[in-house]
């Protein structure tokens, strides 16, 4: 049995669609929990109607709590083999259940992800470009090699792109932080990191709606707060479970930080919101302590991200004294909005950049490693080349 849990609230317009696409998955031995978090609409009748015509689907009510209190909740209720989370406004392609599990036979792989793509409120297929799903064939992957592509961005954090056991979350005193938001990716290296091996499938299984009201609509201050207690969390996670990865960790954790700016600049100028100046006071002190820790270890910090950085805390203090843009603090209204935007492009040309330093790293190694195989049968690169 596969239990899925569904928290609910305020969801009303997209629930039912939702929860169609649940029961009607080709894999039919469910349980579908929806967790009502004390939604003020008719979310709730909704629920108890679905709960009345599928036995399959069993309802908790409960005081609102917030997302991970819900998903707590359905943990603790769950009877399944293995636990897969869904969103409420969200929905699911039909073999979702049954690819899992024919994939962990087949890989002898326990946790499973997948692709997804992006819908509009009236499901509409939207263009996205995540790192994700930037990949064509299988992957097989020790838990080691997925906690690093994760720490990369190269696996995205969302509970809903993967298929786990139950073993996992209950009786081992995991649950998601309550009253946090970017909970996701406080807890995602802990399930990875619990596995024996990760399969990937280069298939979309999950459709995420792209709505008003979700987290990046309504971008602020407290989710910087939460993005920074999530990466506290997940290295503190990581570097105990894994302390051969302690300097990996330091020197991603600074990418990471560099990436999150990005996108907190691109929200504040895009949406006119500001960040809470102890806020940035507070990501300034982090990535000077996570330079000099790099500093100090084996790895050297690529120029590259030295300059990103520089620019990155630079941002950070120009929006946290409200001179951002300016460079001494004075000039006109409209030099700081033509000032404001060409910040944002070299942003975004920053970010650009680091990604091709990225992915000549990957055809570096690639190269040094088919020069090294050509050494051991014999034959030099050169005349490989030539």
């Amino acid at each position: 049995m596969v239990s899925i849990i569904i928290p609910v609230y305020k969801v009303e317009k997209f629930l039912d669609e939702c929860v169609a696409s649940v029961a009607a998955q080709t894999y039919a031995n469910l349980e579908i929990l929806l967790v009502d978090d004390g939604s003020p609409d008719n979310c709730p009748a909704m629920c108890d109607a679905w709960a009345a015509r599928d036995p399959r689907i069993r309802v908790i009510h409960k005081p609102n709590g917030g997302l991970s209190d819900a998903r707590n909740s359905g943990i603790a209720e769950a009877i399944g083999a293995y636990i897969y989370f869904a969103d409420s406004d969200d929905t699911v392609a039909p073999t979702l259940v049954e690819d899992c599990l024919n994939a962990m036979r087949e890989y002898d792989a326990d946790l499973v992800m997948f692709q997804f793509d992006t819908i509009s409120e009236n499901n509409k297929p939207l263009l996205s470009n995540y790192r994700h799903n930037d990949f064509t064939e299988v992957q097989v992957l020790t838990p080691v090699e997925a906690i690093k592509k994760q720490v990369k961005a190269e696996i995205d954090g969302y509970f809903w792109a993967f298929l786990a056991p139950a073993s996992t979350y209950q009786g081992t005193g995991f649950s998601f932080p309550v009253g946090r938001k970017i909970e996701d990716l406080s807890r995602i290296c802990n399930v990875i990191g619990e596995a024996t091996r990760v399969v990937r499938l280069p298939k979309a299984l999950y459709h995420y709606r792209m709505r008003e009201g979700s987290i990046t609509a309504n971008w602020d201050p407290q989710l910087t707060r939460d993005w920074t207690r999530a990466a506290d969390d997940r290295e503190e996670y990581i570097v105990h479970r894994f302390p051969e990865l302690k300097g990996f960790m330091t020197l991603q954790q600074l990418n990471f930080f560099a990436n999150l700016d990005y996108e907190t600049m691109r929200q504040s100028l895009i949406a006119g919101l500001k960040i809470d100046p102890e806020d940035a006071d507070a990501l300034r002190r982090r990535i000077e302590g996570l330079t000099k820790s790099a500093d100090e270890g084996d790895e050297p910090v690529p120029e590259t991200l030295r300059e990103l950085l520089g620019l990155l805390k630079l941002g950070i203090t120009k929006v946290a004294d409200g001179t951002f843009g300016k460079a001494d603090g004075s000039g006109t209204d409209d030099d700081a909005e033509n000032d404001d935007v060409t910040l944002a492009d070299r942003f975004r040309d920053m970010r650009e950049d680091w990604r091709q330093l990225r992915i000549q790293r990957i055809e570096n190694a690639e190269e040094r490693k088919a020069e090294r195989k050509a050494a051991r049968n014999g034959v030099t690169f050169e005349s490989v080349l030539h």
